[in-house]
């Protein structure tokens, strides 16, 4: 491949200026008249005359402004949409809207569309729909606002620049103009090249193109083959041919790009997998860029400006303390990991978020707090600068650029000393961002700081960042960006008949028959399926080597190749004889070690944990070693209000609460509703004491309240169980017995009740959700705690042991074994491991001891016990490297197994 084709290099050396259609194409080409001048042997030359279309017309804008030729202010797109939402915002049919930045932006792409077809005089005459004369309405106010206030909005800059052309004003290279990579022109920059062919100046299409050895149309089976397949072969292609470029080319490219990465790192660059790698040295990258918003340095900087105003999501307080752009220091970050894991997240907050003050609060009350010095002297003072912030005056857009970098600077907020070379790029594009900020100062409206930092957070998410260009082996592209480019190969993905060639759409607000006049995008199929072909063919011509593949099964559905692909003289080619079949890896001899480390034992002393340590036990002899011994938890989930465990934790002592006044059923029978109703309250009102105490908005308020009014239906209904049993007397309730021995371990326990009752005694498991007697069953129990509880009490004085389903509706039950008929309510549960229920006590002895034996041994192998159920949710999968995919196909082949069985 030539490192710059011929005519373009002539042109560049008689002195003409390249256009090209996209800035890829113009980086591409500058990058290689620089490659083509040093194999020439050059020591120095003039930089190339290379510029993308809308650079060039800003260029030449800039000429004529320094000729003084022109006085208008060229409006960048921020300043644009601020016109645009001035115009909206004076419109009282639009009232009612709480924001029209999403309507400005819609408007805004309406007139580029109007202007780039021609269509401005055209639009005032057309007539349409309520949306079309709306817009033709808010167009006519734009338009009186530019001209007014001398504004010229970048869609009419091609207009204004060919009326310069016609009065002579606008002096050009005289080496001409060549345009290169335009699949199509609109008609108004067709006007404006042929205003520059009127006024004698050259302007010369170029189309790039190469000799085409192989044209290719490859099936494969599915989407994930389809990506598969073309990292193989270009691997392949590349050891061939290590100087080669590749292209690959994919419609919808920003929805694929993930799966595209994965694939590519896992077999063009597995050395990439290792998580310390440097991702920007691969063999291959991505012309598409993302968000500046998205990017770990700009979303740290949005977080810190965006605490000024709004409290954060703990989930984003996180990513601040953990983030290296915060402040951070070697020696704090294990620290602030600590801290977020095992305060932060538990600390008692009805709504996940915090505020600055509050989170001072947390760090000022936490037992780090000596070792977390600098983020605490940090936060102080960003909060001594939210707070001069909150305290001023509505000001220009520059004044708050300018405060947003002070506050940031405060913060501690960048990349530090060791600044990557694409970490230096985001920071200088954010610099960028804050001096596009302050352009909005053309209109000289103040602003407060809320409305300052939403138009930055605009700016940020509609600019695309991308890190300058390592001209990387193999670039990834769209079908647009490849315009103007040549390479050794091509592989052009997904060109199936439902992803190529892509949707068109046409504008919502502008009136169909002048779209369809003007020949707009979108409104002729045949005339969208011609330009697609146009494009397809130009990338068939733009290497040596073209591999178009599509997938015969796809996302959308069952498909064939595209209907543009016909007439390319294509040669189908087999997946397996163009790509093989993937290599086997390397099977390794397994290599067997005798573990002799004996597991250390336990200490003598109460093991913390109580029933849960037999619980885990039973469920995974692994998952107990691992959260019991080595101490590995799973993080704290944040969720709104009450999590399942905190609204059963505030039953369990409300009911706590009720019976150590109430104390038996007889009182409870003697009390009048309104009595009962007291009590109760009452005790709710403790019960949710520790919550109301959080309380900070209206919403806190209201959700505490909401919480108090379902405990008193939810109780209500469960005291009107309790009343339908037989005579009891509440002896214990949420009593804890300290140091009690089962097999090997000694633990602490805790009963929620223990009721006297005519010969004996019944002990009550509250459980706010599922829970059933089968719990208890087998070798291994999912509910241990009644077994144990029973097997450490008095089994001559037992009578019943019972899940308290204390539910809403017919779920609420007192539900377990009993000895005789009519301790518990409803029909008699009989045991089913044993024949009385004195022996399954004894059985339950047998068990628990077993799995205490376990676990004092340091039994630790990876044996759940329902797979995958067991498995879903525990935290230690990544410990274990337990798939569970291969669990289920597992399950699969058994299920099919079993089957053919029966039919046998």
């Amino acid at each position: 491949m030539e490192l710059l084709p011929v005519k373009i290099a002539e042109a560049l050396e008689r002195g003409a200026t390249v256009v090209t259609g996209n800035q890829r194409a113009a980086r591409a080409l500058r990058h290689g008249w620089d490659q083509r001048n040093r194999e020439l042997g050059l020591a120095t030359w003039a930089p190339a005359a290379v510029l993308s279309w809308d650079a060039w017309l800003a260029a030449l804008w800039h000429e004529l402004i320094i000729e003084g030729h022109a006085e208008q202010l060229l409006l960048n797109r921020t300043q644009e949409h601020a016109v645009w939402r001035t115009v909206l915002e004076s419109d009282e049919e639009l009232a009612s809207l709480r924001s029209v930045d999403s309507l400005a932006e819609i408007a805004s792409e309406a007139w580029r569309l109007v202007c780039s077809y021609d269509g401005r005089t055209r639009l005032r005459a057309t007539t349409g729909s309520a949306d079309t004369r709306a817009f033709q309405r808010w167009a006519l106010a734009f338009e009186r606002r530019c001209r007014v206030e001398g504004f010229l909005p970048a869609a009419q800059l091609e207009e204004t620049l060919r009326a310069a052309v016609e009065r002579s004003t606008l002096k050009l290279s005289e080496g001409g103009i060549v345009l290169v990579g335009f699949d199509r022109m609109t008609p108004s920059q067709m006007k404006f090249a042929e205003a520059l062919r009127s006024g004698a100046v050259a302007v010369e299409e170029v189309r790039p193109t190469a000799d085409a050895a192989k044209r290719m149309l490859v099936e494969m089976t599915n989407e994930r083959e389809e990506l598969h397949g073309a990292a193989r072969w270009i691997r392949q292609f590349l050891e061939g041919a290590p100087k080669a470029k590749v292209a690959v080319i994919v419609p919808g490219l920003e929805t694929l790009r993930s799966a595209i990465d994965r694939v590519f790192r896992e077999v063009l660059a597995p050395e990439l997998q290792d998580i310390q790698a440097a991702t920007e040295s691969g063999p291959y990258e991505f012309s598409l860029g993302a968000p500046l918003a998205d990017t770990p340095v700009v979303a740290t900087a949005l977080d810190l400006l965006r605490w000024v105003t709004d409290a954060l999501p703990l989930e984003r307080i996180t990513g601040l303390l953990l983030s290296p752009y915060f402040a951070m220091t070697s020696e704090e970050w294990s620290v602030r990991a600590e801290f977020d894991a095992f305060e932060l997240r538990k600390a008692r907050i009805l709504r996940p978020e915090l505020s600055l003050d509050g989170l001072i609060d947390v760090l000022e009350r936490s037992r780090r707090r000596g070792k977390l010095g600098r983020l605490l002297g940090t936060l102080r003072a960003m909060r001594n600068a939210t707070n001069r912030l909150q305290g001023m005056d509505a000001r220009t857009p520059t004044g708050w650029a300018e405060k947003m970098r002070e506050l940031l600077l405060t913060a501690g907020w960048g990349p530090g000393l060791k600044e990557s070379s694409v970490e230096f790029q985001t920071r200088h594009k954010w610099e960028s961002a804050l001096d596009e900020l302050a352009t909005l100062d053309f209109d000289d409206v103040p602003v407060e700081f809320a409305e300052a930092f939403e138009a930055l957070e605009r700016i940020v998410r509609q600019t695309t960042f991308a890190p300058e260009s390592r001209e990387a082996p193999v670039q990834v592209v769209g079908p647009l960006e490849a315009a103007g480019g040549t390479f050794d190969a091509v592989w052009f993905l997904r060109g199936g008949e439902l992803n190529w060639p892509m949707e068109t759409s046409s504008s919502s607000l502008l009136p169909w028959s002048l779209q369809l006049e003007l020949g707009m995008p979108g409104t002729d199929v045949a005339r969208d399926s011609e330009y697609a072909r146009r494009m397809t063919q130009r990338i068939a011509d733009c290497a040596e080597t073209v591999i178009f593949s599509y997938a015969r099964e796809s996302a959308e559905g069952r498909q064939r190749r595209s209907p543009v692909l016909v007439g390319l003289g294509l040669q189908e080619v087999a997946a397996s004889e163009l790509v093989g079949a993937a290599a086997n890896k390397e099977v390794v001899e397994l290599e067997e070690i005798e573990d002799s480390a004996r597991i250390k034992a336990l200490p003598d002393r109460v093991i913390r944990g109580g029933a849960t340590v037999l619980e885990l036990q039973a469920a995974c002899g692994f998952r107990a070693f691992a959260e019991q011994r080595l101490l590995a938890k799973e993080l704290e989930t944040i969720v709104p209000g009450m999590d399942a465990r905190e609204s059963g934790t505030v039953v369990h002592d409300v009911l706590r609460r009720f019976w150590d006044e109430v104390h038996t059923q007889d009182a409870l029978r003697k009390m009048t509703t309104e009595e009962r109703d007291e009590v109760l309250d009452w005790c709710i009102t403790e019960g949710l004491r520790r919550t109301e105490e959080t309380t900070a908005t209206t919403w806190d308020a209201a959700y505490v309240e909401v919480q108090r009014a379902r405990l008193r239906r939810l109780l209500s209904g469960w005291l009107a169980l309790e009343l339908e049993r037989a005579q009891f007397e509440v002896r214990l309730s949420e009593k804890e017995f300290k140091d009690v021995r089962v097999g090997p371990l000694r633990l602490n326990v805790r009963m929620d009740r223990v009721d006297e009752v005519d010969g004996g005694e019944v002990l009550i498991d509250y459980k706010t959700g599922g829970a059933s007697p089968n719990d208890w069953l087998t070798e291994r129990p999912d509910a241990p705690q009644l077994p144990l509880y029973a097997i450490l009490s008095d089994v001559d004085r037992l009578q019943a042991v019972a899940f308290g389903l204390v539910r809403a509706g017919e779920g609420r039950a007192l539900k377990g074994y009993a000895t005789t008929e009519g301790i518990l309510p409803g029909k008699l549960t009989k045991q089913k491991e044993a024949a009385t229920f004195e022996a399954q006590v004894e059985r339950w002895r047998e068990v628990l001891v077993g799995l205490a034996e376990e676990f004092a041994a340091g039994d630790a192998r990876v044996r759940p016990k329902s797979y995958p159920k067991t498995c879903e949710r525990c935290g230690q999968r990544l410990l274990c490297r337990l798939d569970v995919s291969l669990l289920e196909e597992d399950e699969d082949e058994d299920a099919s197994a079993d089957e053919e069985v029966g039919l046998g």
